[in-house]
């Protein structure tokens, strides 16, 4: 009995070291579901917006100009730092000039695109297909970037965000 009774007094904190120990090592169960990029989560929000109206210089959260819809995405995704801040279209341009991250070519999802003479601004989603806040009668909409606004594609700007 006291032979059990001393067996028991080890064999416990043995045991529950041991618990512990497995415990703290064991790797974790794998999450299946990797973490968003930047552009996901951008597109994400951008699209529960697709429908919302057009208004002169609103910057949402129901309601956007182009500007203002470009802003509101990055912004609630604490991502305007990549964007140089609340701008007009020519103030974007010239944030991203300034860094030598204009082109006419290579968008990568999740950078900005001008149309005409720095008329339209809008996201490259990629596939061709850009999401911006259009004059109604459409407000914000997935759209070509070219063949399809009523002025000509201009610039991409480059975000630098991970797609």
């Amino acid at each position: 009995m006291a032979l059990a009774r001393a067996v028991a007094r080890i064999s416990l904190p043995v045991a529950l070291m041991i618990g512990v120990l497995v415990t703290n090592v064991a790797p974790a169960a794998a999450d299946s579901t990797p973490a968003p990029t930047q552009f996901g989560q951008i597109f994400d929000l951008a699209k529960t917006k697709i429908g919302d109206p057009w208004v002169h210089f609103a910057k949402g959260p129901n309601k956007f100009d182009c500007v203002g819809y470009v802003w509101f995405i990055f912004h609630q995704n604490n991502l305007q730092d990549k964007i140089g801040g609340y701008r007009g279209v020519k103030g974007y341009y010239n944030w991203f000039k300034a860094r030598g991250l204009v082109s006419k070519t290579n968008p990568q999802p999740g950078d900005l695109i001008i149309w005409g003479n720095f008329q339209h601004l809008g996201m490259y989603v990629g596939n061709g297909q850009a999401i911006s806040a259009l004059i109604n009668p459409w407000g914000v909409k997935v759209h070509p970037v070219t063949g399809w606004l009523n002025v000509p594609f201009r610039y991409y700007l480059h975000t630098q965000i991970k797609s």
